[in-house]
């Protein structure tokens, strides 16, 4: 009877530590896991440049091009790989100057506090939460205005942080994407109510020639993979947390009940699965600053 017990036990074990991982064998955290101690010292960070468009925009595509040829090794600008390795690109399709775009159209909230777009850039007259954009395109990058010139990684790249963030063990499977992060901290800041982790999947290439006239777009924002459009809410001692995140594409993207209520073309938008994409990044709600960035390109 013991031994049937040591074998039930032992079994047991067996089936639920392989149901806490997945296909890759990375463990699944739930909830906010502790998984290793603290930080000793600061690290520099990395960089997350959010750029703010339309394809209704006719100032758009010159500013794109330009951000897109730092990234791009055949191009004169290319700014290196030391760079853009550490560098992160998401990109906004936003309801300025009209909202006839079908990437924006298909995250449209039905009100404007169901908008990601009004909560994170509002109308230009400080109603967002996040940013207050008056028109585009607009470049922010780690939290502030930066505009695109060749030199707007550099300077935030050298800054410190206390925090890393890492996406290590993420998996993305067809349209099904794991999101495993951890954050590690060098300090203290748990009696803090400023910090909130954003994680945004992108997909890195679309094809869709708008009333700009521009036929390619990089970086293209899918949705929010953490919950709700205001991040979550981040209390970090010295010591690293991990977490577990699912996301699906979905199927009918970018149709809308919008698109087709408008006649947006929104069946002219091509793009390949293979190039789904994710950014996480911390940001203090009350200076906009970004502390840490990771994605997985």
């Amino acid at each position: 009877m013991n031994r049937f017990f040591y074998y039930l036990t032992i079994s047991s074990i067996m089936f639920f530590s392989c149901e806490d991982k997945d296909k890759t064998g990375t463990e699944n955290f739930n909830d906010w896991t502790v998984t290793g101690s603290g930080l000793v010292l600061p690290v520099n960070k990395k960089v997350l440049s959010e750029f703010v468009g339309s394809t209704n925009c006719p100032y758009c595509p010159e500013q794109d091009e330009l951000l897109n040829s730092y990234f791009d090794n055949s191009n004169e600008n290319y700014v290196g790989s030391t760079i853009t390795d550490n560098w992160f690109v998401i990109n906004y399709h936003t309801y300025h100057p009209s909202m006839w775009d079908p990437m924006y159209l298909f995250l449209r909230g039905e009100t404007a506090d169901l908008d990601f777009c009004y909560i994170r850039f509002g109308d230009g007259y400080g109603t967002g939460d996040w940013y207050n954009v008056g028109g585009v395109p607009t470049i922010y990058t780690n939290g502030l205005y930066s505009g695109v010139n060749e030199n707007m990684a550099v300077g935030p790249m050298s800054d410190n942080t206390p925090i890393t963030l890492s996406l290590e063990g993420t998996d993305i499977d067809g349209a099904d994407i794991t999101v495993q992060v951890s954050v590690n901290s060098s300090r203290d800041m748990s009696d803090s109510d400023s910090l909130h982790l954003f994680i945004a999947a992108t997909i890195s290439h679309v094809g869709y020639t708008g009333y700009n006239g521009q036929p390619e777009h990089e970086d293209v924002f899918l949705g929010w993979i953490t919950d709700g459009l205001e991040g979550e809410l981040l209390s970090l001692k010295n010591e690293e947390i991990s977490k577990t995140y699912t996301w699906s594409m979905p199927s009918n993207w970018p149709e809308s009940e919008y698109a087709v209520e408008y006649a947006v073309d929104w069946n002219q938008v091509e793009y390949d699965i293979s190039h789904l994409s994710v950014v996480a990044f911390i940001q203090n709600k009350y200076s906009k600053v970004v502390l840490q960035v990771d994605g997985i390109k």
